[in-house]
């Protein structure tokens, strides 16, 4: 899923959970932001998904779970 199609709902969410607004998404730490995108896009395909699973999975299981090779910001 790509990080244009979330509505603003899940975007503001994306902030809330990385602690970052939009305008600072491109330099900032991308872990915690990498973590609450995978969360968002992955709430979509599993409502059952916990915040804690996601902390706990490894780089390849967020690829499988956004459906990117690396998942991206792009704020252009």
């Amino acid at each position: 899923m790509n990080i244009a199609s979330l509505k603003m709902k899940d975007l503001a969410e994306v902030e809330k959970l990385s602690g970052y607004n939009m305008d600072e998404w491109e330099h900032c730490p991308k872990v915690q932001l990498t973590m609450a995108i995978a969360y968002i896009t992955g709430k979509k395909i599993n409502p059952e998904l916990t915040w804690e699973q996601v902390e706990n999975m490894s780089i390849e299981e967020m690829n499988t779970l956004t459906g990117e090779e690396d998942p991206k910001v792009t704020t252009s």
